[in-house]
Formats: C-alpha cells, structure tokens, sequence
C-alpha cells in the first residue's frame, strides 16, 4: 500500500498577487494553481486529481459551485507529481481549502486520501454578482 507523503508546492500563474493585509494566497477565477504531490514509491499513476471546497457562499453568488478539481497531471520522477488546472468561473467568491487527493490507476483503480492536514487553503475571488429581488407572492388560479 502506497503511503501518501506530503504535498510540497502551490506555485499559482497566471495573476498570482497577494491580497492587502492577507496571509493566504489570493486568486481570481481563471488562474491557474500548480501543485507538486509525492507518494512513497514509484507508482504507476495515470493521473493525480486535487479537489477543493469552501463552506460560505455569498448570497449574491446563488447558484455558483463551493467546490472544484485540478487534474493535469505530469510524472516529475518517482513517486512525484505535477498537478495543475485552472480556477473555474462558476464558483463563488470564499476561502477554499485542499480537502481530498485522488491519484488513479488504470482501468479503474481510484484512492481518496484526505488531505486537510496539509492545511492548504487560498482566497478566490470571483466577480460574477447576481439579484434576486424579494419573491412577492404566488397564487393558485
């Protein structure tokens, strides 16, 4: 069984700035988020895929996801792997947190390994606003 080590690096492109008076790293949707992951070993991964979720959604940003994936994912050298992806534009604005790593192995081998303990987290911002004004009423005829 494959012991998973540590995630190493978070290197964003693409728009990397920090945030005034923040100490996380601060992105806006469609920035790109590069990450290294090493495993115990040499495994035979097909791919690596991060996901990542935030629990407040901003009431003027109904309708947009908390969560998301990156999976482009390239061998470095054994055990070690370059996973990146870009931030969709359809989630909300919030601190999102690296919450699962799931490295695949053809056809269909998956592993979820919890990765909280990494407390690797950021701050998105995304524009997109949207009003819903107060619902009146409605009526049976």
């Amino acid at each position: 069984m494959l012991k998973f080590l540590a995630t190493l690096i978070i290197v964003a492109t693409a728009g990397f700035t920090q945030a005034p008076n923040s100490v996380q790293p601060y992105h806006k949707v469609g920035d790109t988020l590069r990450y290294t992951v090493v495993f115990d070993g040499d495994p035979n991964f097909n791919s690596v895929m991060l996901y990542f979720s935030t629990t407040a959604a901003p009431a003027d940003q109904a309708g947009l996801g908390q969560n998301f994936s990156i999976s482009q994912t390239q061998k470095l050298g054994s055990g070690k792997f370059e996973v990146e992806g870009t931030i969709p534009g359809n989630i909300v604005t919030g601190t999102y947190v690296l919450t699962d790593i799931q490295p695949r192995i053809a056809p269909n081998g998956v592993k979820d390994y919890d990765a909280k303990k990494f407390q690797q987290s950021f701050e998105v911002e995304n524009p997109i606003k949207y009003e819903f004004p107060p619902l009146k009423s409605v009526t049976p005829k």
